[in-house]
């Protein structure tokens, strides 16, 4: 889905620059070497953002003892 209409940029782009290390807005759109323009996506990318983090998180976790 796009989430930056203004940039073209999907929540696929939020999430590949997150997993490269981006954590904020700001940083995410550094990585895909963009720059915001009319901030109505902000919202969006905060979420993907945070969804990607935790996806990221619990693939670390190491698994419970059976």
């Amino acid at each position: 889905m796009y989430v930056c209409i203004c940039n073209a940029l999907t929540d696929k782009d939020f999430a590949r620059a997150t997993r490269a290390g981006a954590t904020t807005v700001g940083q995410a759109f550094k990585a895909l070497d963009s720059t915001p323009q009319c901030g109505r996506c902000f919202d969006c990318a905060r979420q993907v953002i945070a969804d990607t983090r935790m996806e990221m998180a619990q693939l670390d976790m190491p698994m419970a003892a059976e």
